[in-house]
């Protein structure tokens, strides 16, 4: 397969723009699996070569001329929720049954727009530039600032992990940063830094810094197995007096001019660690795209930190872009969107597969595969990984109008023989044709649950597909059920019971919030246990996008609870702002699922800190510790007991 060209582009490498149109992807044609597409670097002058390549904007004549024309505590407490079991998830707000470790938002002010003078300004204030440590007490529902963590003005924080007396805190310096797993495919980000910052805080009201380092790059996503932290992080080198766009000939000449100086050390991202600076990665750590013209003006790299050992890191890289991350136990998958009329079949996917072991990060094969795995939101959920194989649904557009988008099931497993993810199944295929959503309908909700993969697709109803995967080789559509809405996230309950989060959608328009049961226990036939609307057209809830946001308690005295924060408007016609609050649910019998029911108990409202404004909610988080709630909304922590939601204590 031919990479979509670049050069022109420069580092305005954005993933629409970069790579021209499709072509028609509506035939029957499939994309064939490369070979090996990722080669260890042998030779250091090879990534030397790729780098500069990239960088010297190498255009031929006919695109030069285009360019010129277009000129750890006790008791049942909740932790940050998780996509996978041992694999944590950054987040900036951290519980570890004792302690709340609060970051600030990341804030910009918007949006170069001047008020009239007398006008009231009712843009919220800056969240203050410190880390808060507050020092729990479940059995008051009570919360005391222990210290604060000052940050300078630059700097944001990613997000955080905590382990045992250690707090790791993933700093940046770009603002353009992550929303959950979204990242955003930015044009300058050359001289942007990342970095992480290892704290004491085995004396909660005196932490101290151990660690301070910094990394040449852009933060792209991180998790934590065990006492390891993968940082995956892009660098592209920064060269002083460089064109990053070229836009004539004689441009490009001074570019091809400059880096005939510049060595490979000059381009490699370095790292900082306390005052001492280093390479972050070394050559033969890296790989380089095999087959193809080396032309890459970017490395992705994934760092392993030992927390309790940082100086002992290791870095793997490759020279290509990642646009997503997904992270099992065992193994780190990057993928990539392939555009351009070059592509058999229409827009493509590359896979990269790494496994982790530690600090031992080895690259395992990689593939290509037909249609867009979309980053964002919770669109990592369309991957997983299950007994070594990797299971994933993927979406292809079509330029036919009455069925424009396909939605692919592949199951992708390591070949034995050479580096390479080789395809076991696909779904549709001509024994098993049935497609995963019905004309025109767009992918939401996914979630692999061992055998089991359940699909959520919509345009006017919502059908949840029920997909068999016990056999690797033939998976197929084992039952679907159409009820109204949509869900974009879904949880499961018990290996009989699903519950879903998202919309209701009275006449295919998406409306209130909607949590929904499903009863799962027969395939063939999903039933909905009962659901429940919140708000009209127009209401939020975070946790539609994040998963962060929402919380689920298992098993307190047979009962499941779970919380979901929403803000309401009202439906009376009009987008009427109604305000926020934290719901909370119930849910019993599980185990019988023809019994089940699911049970909105009440919700958190805490008073308003500003009559005259509005108290929208730009960050939710709960805690659940036995029956204490703790709900932080942006940087404020309040508190309540589960029986008696509607007393609420704080702000702390």
């Amino acid at each position: 397969m031919t990479r979509c060209t670049t050069a022109f582009y420069g580092l305005f490498l954005l993933a629409i723009a970069g790579c021209g149109s499709s072509s028609d992807p509506g035939g029957d044609e499939t994309t064939p699996i490369a070979e090996a597409l990722l080669s260890p670097v042998s030779d250091p002058a090879v990534l030397e070569a790729s780098l500069k390549s990239g960088l010297s904007q190498q255009a031929g004549a006919e695109q030069l001329a285009a360019v010129d024309a277009a000129a750890s505590g006790t008791g049942n407490f909740t932790g940050t929720y998780t996509q996978d079991l041992n694999v944590d998830e950054l987040d900036t707000v951290r519980y570890d049954g004792e302690r709340l470790f609060v970051a600030p938002r990341r804030f910009v002010h918007c949006c170069f727009l001047e008020l009239d003078a007398g006008a009231p300004d009712n843009e919220p204030p800056a969240p203050e530039r410190s880390i808060r440590i507050l020092t729990t007490d479940p059995a008051s529902g009570e919360a005391d600032l222990a210290a604060m963590i000052p940050l300078e003005d630059e700097v944001s924080v990613q997000g955080m992990y905590t382990e045992g007396d250690k707090l790791f805190a993933l700093t940046g310096t770009s603002l353009y940063g992550t929303y959950g797993s979204f990242w955003m495919n930015i044009a300058i980000w050359a001289p942007e830094k990342l970095g992480f910052r290892i704290y004491d805080v085995s004396d909660a009201t005196n932490p101290t810094l151990d660690i301070d380092a910094t990394i040449d790059g852009v933060f792209v996503d991180s998790r934590r197995i065990g006492n390891t932290v993968y940082v995956v992080s892009r660098h592209t080198p920064w060269i002083e007096g460089l064109h990053y766009l070229v836009t004539n000939a004689t441009e490009q000449a001074e570019n091809e001019a400059l880096l005939a100086g510049v060595t490979l050390e000059d381009m490699l991202p370095k790292i900082t660690i306390n005052g001492t600076t280093q390479s972050l990665v070394a050559p033969e750590n890296c790989y380089v795209t095999t087959g193809e013209e080396p032309s890459y003006a970017v490395i992705t790299t994934v760092t392993a930190i030992p927390i309790d050992d940082p100086d002992n890191f290791t870095t793997a890289c490759y020279n290509e872009e990642a646009y997503g991350v997904y992270v099992s136990e065992n193994a780190l998958y990057f993928t990539e969107q392939r555009y351009g009329p070059e592509l058999v079949g229409g827009d493509v996917t590359r896979i990269h597969k790494f496994a982790l072991a530690g600090t031992n990060v080895n690259y395992r094969g990689s593939a290509d595969i037909l249609g867009i795995v979309w980053r964002g939101g919770q669109a990592d959920f369309r991957m997983n990984e299950y007994n070594g194989d990797l299971r994933l649904i993927a979406t292809q557009w079509r330029s036919v109008s009455e069925d424009s988008v396909d939605h692919l099931l592949y199951i992708l497993r390591e070949s034995n023989t050479r580096p390479e993810l080789e395809i076991v199944s696909t779904l549709p295929n001509d024994q098993r044709p049935g497609e995963i959503g019905k004309p025109n309908e767009a992918l939401y909700g996914v979630r692999f649950l061992g055998d089991v993969a359940y699909a959520v697709t919509f345009e006017r109803i919502d059908p949840l597909y029920a997909i068999d995967l016990s056999d690797p080789t033939d998976p197929f559509i084992a039952g679907e059920l159409e009820v109204t809405g949509f869900s974009d996230f879904l949880h499961p309950v018990s290996d009989d019971l699903l519950l879903g989060l998202g919309r209701d959608a009275p006449g295919g328009i998406p409306g209130g919030i909607k949590v929904e049961l499903f009863d799962v226990s027969n395939l063939a036939q999903p039933l909905s246990r009962g659901s429940t609307v919140i708000g009209g057209q127009g209401s939020f809830s975070e946790a539609l996008h994040d998963r962060h946001a929402f919380t689920y308690q298992a098993d307190v005295n047979g009962i499941d609870r779970f919380t979901i924060p929403v803000q309401v408007y009202s439906d009376n016609g009009i987008w009427e702002y109604e305000g926020a609050a934290l719901y909370l649910f119930e849910i019993r019998d599980k185990d019988m699922p023809s019994l089940t029911s699911m049970n909105r108990v009440g919700e958190i409202e805490p008073p308003s800190l500003d009559p005259n404004a509005p108290d929208w909610v730009g960050r939710s988080r709960a805690y659940l510790h036995n029956d204490t709630l703790y709900y932080v909304r942006d940087e404020n922590v309040w508190s309540a007991f589960w029986h008696s939601p509607g007393v609420v204590n704080g702000p702390f």
